[in-house]
């Protein structure tokens, strides 16, 4: 915006140059420099304003304020810690990319700020932990097999009970339909069901 254009601006100076050359001859320009000078530091005022703002966009365009949002709910819902999150979310992830196909798993994951995070946060397994697939079965897990164990393992890693896999599962899903969509929403749950 040119804030000589300003429709404020002009009334203000026509008035101010008025009152200056009835007032005398010498103080009419005296008073278009104050104006000029005036209008000179709100405009450079402006333009810190605007590059404050764009300077702050950048600071928090780094920060995915939607993977804060998963990691906060979960927090808050579960009662985890921040780190115990973002490396269940990501153990989830982890497991649905395991039984989805390449693309649906890129397409999922474009809607998903954070993801990358969130799967570096995941625990590797290579293996489920001894007594994860019996730990699994009184549960009351509603996966199947490799699948929950795995994810057993990994929630283990991350000191927490085999149950809270269930817990974490719908919260994970509830989320990804918000920003992905109900059918990408699915996807996630049949990949989370497959064996």
């Amino acid at each position: 915006m040119n804030i000589y254009n300003h429709k404020y601006i002009a009334p203000l100076l026509i008035s101010l140059l008025t009152a200056g050359c009835a007032g005398g001859g010498g103080s009419g320009q005296n008073l278009l420099g104050t104006v000029d000078s005036g209008l000179a530091s709100v405009g450079q005022t402006a333009a810190t304003g605007r590059q404050v703002i764009a300077a702050g966009t950048a600071t928090t365009a780094g920060v995915p304020t939607t993977q804060a949002g998963l990691t906060d709910t979960l927090v808050s819902q579960l009662g985890v810690s921040q780190q115990q999150a973002l490396g269940g979310a990501g153990a989830i992830f982890q497991a649905a990319k395991a039984n989805m196909a390449q693309q649906a798993f890129a397409n999922m994951s474009q809607s998903i700020p954070g993801m990358s995070e969130m799967l570096v946060a995941a625990p590797q397994v290579s293996q489920p932990l001894s007594g994860a697939t019996s730990i699994l079965g009184s549960t009351g897990a509603t996966g199947t097999g490799g699948t929950m164990a795995s994810l057993v393992s990994s929630f283990q890693q991350l000191n927490m009970s085999p149950n809270m896999v269930n817990q974490f599962i719908p919260v994970v899903v509830d989320y990804v339909s918000k920003t992905g969509g109900q059918m990408t929403a699915n996807l996630l749950q049949s990949a989370l069901t497959a064996p």
